[in-house]
């Protein structure tokens, strides 16, 4: 076994072998690596090795029209799947929701203006479903 460092073909490390005279590359990913820009090398003989690497890295994502639409598609489709396979007890409440909760808190229960509030802070209201008189801590007005 070699006792001394080589330096890797691909990425210039210094490693050492653990072949005798056979490895040239640190590690499988340089040897794969290295292998790769040959081939492409081979396969376009005018291009340089550097300019290969360098063609890598210069690759820059771009926005087409056509990324938009799919894009577009794709958030109608699930909010189309959403509106059809969520139950409205299931969907987040609006604003509206709250106004009409409300709303209706209010048309149920009416202050009783002559009754005394308790110690606790509570007020009388009379509940125009049960008929009777109940004590609340306050009806929200969202109006």
């Amino acid at each position: 076994m070699d006792n001394y460092l080589y330096k890797c073909h691909y990425c210039g490390i210094e490693y050492l072998p653990k072949r005798r005279n056979k490895q040239k590359y640190c590690c499988n990913s340089c040897r794969v690596n290295a292998f790769n820009i040959r081939n492409k090398a081979l396969a376009k003989p005018n291009l340089k090795l550097d300019t290969i690497s360098k063609e890598k890295s210069n690759k820059d994502e771009k926005i087409s029209m056509a990324g938009i639409g799919n894009a577009a598609i794709a958030n109608a489709i699930t909010d189309f799947g959403k509106a059809v396979l969520i139950n409205n007890e299931n969907k987040p409440a609006t604003k509206k929701d709250l106004k009409e909760f409300a709303s209706s808190l209010a048309q149920r229960y009416y202050p009783v203006n002559n009754a005394p509030i308790r110690n606790d802070g509570t007020s009388a209201y009379y509940d125009s479903k049960q008929k009777v008189v109940v004590y609340l801590k306050g009806i929200p007005s969202w109006k």
